[in-house]
């Protein structure tokens, strides 16, 4: 688990989360939740927060199949804007019901993400259209492992690692010369600093180790370079949505 020195962005008083779900349900702000590294998301709204129960309750998609999937995944994300902030947390949804309609409860969440900068909005990674981050360390087999991102932003990014080949890096271990490959942009050489760990449930699977990491003294050229993919990315995902391509 991150520290709040590992994670300048995380949430973890439980007042701070109580104004900011509350924030969300007040302004009845518009969230995306997806299940991370799928291609599967709906646009949300808060419909309740419970602060005895510690649940809140979210509007459910019109598409029953949408809505399966989303039930049965182990870990589902929401992001949403509060404020002209990025509002980041993960939890578990359950089936339930809220003014006589199907919707979905999740537990409060214990910790959040809150980045102020729009260029730290995260897109997930296209399975059509990977990409791969050489990353380079005296202790890795051959002294580096090509690793496939689950997703990017221009602030940093996650890693999937199937091997658990970074398994036992401490938290704030740096990377120098780590090569990312972005298609259709490029290769980037960048130092990653490793931010946490966290293990992904995979139903009849053993637990999928995801890693993020932030970029280290980046250089003002290559965070426009990833400002302009991510971007590229947004647009693809907006342009497919829309059925403009």
């Amino acid at each position: 688990m991150a520290t709040q020195e590992d994670d300048p962005y995380l949430v973890s008083q439980a007042l701070d989360i109580q104004n900011i779900v509350q924030g969300l349900l007040k302004q009845r702000a518009l969230v995306r939740l997806d299940i991370p590294g799928h291609a599967v998301s709906i646009i949300t709204t808060l419909l309740e927060v419970d602060s005895k129960a510690k649940t809140l309750v979210w509007d459910n998609a019109s598409d029953d199949k949408i809505n399966s999937q989303l039930l049965r995944a182990p870990v589902v994300r929401l992001q949403g804007m509060l404020e002209r902030v990025m509002i980041e947390f993960t939890g578990r949804l359950h089936p339930t019901m809220e003014g006589g309609r199907p919707a979905f409860s999740m537990a409060w969440p214990t910790h959040l993400r809150r980045m102020q900068r729009r260029e730290f909005f995260r897109m997930d990674v296209p399975a059509s259209n990977p990409v791969t981050c050489i990353v380079k360390d005296s202790a890795l087999p051959n002294g580096q492992a090509t690793l496939p991102l689950a997703n990017i932003s221009a602030g940093g990014l996650q890693l999937i690692d199937k091997l658990d080949l970074l398994a036992n890096h401490p938290i704030g271990t740096l990377f120098d010369d780590c090569v990312l490959h972005l298609p259709g942009t490029g290769t980037l050489t960048v130092t990653l600093r490793l931010l946490r760990h966290t293990r992904l449930l995979q139903e009849g699977d053993k637990p999928l180790l995801m890693v993020a990491c932030r970029y280290f003294n980046l250089p003002a050229n290559r965070q426009i370079t990833l400002q302009q993919y991510v971007g590229a990315l947004e647009r693809a995902v907006l342009a497919r949505r829309w059925g403009t391509e």
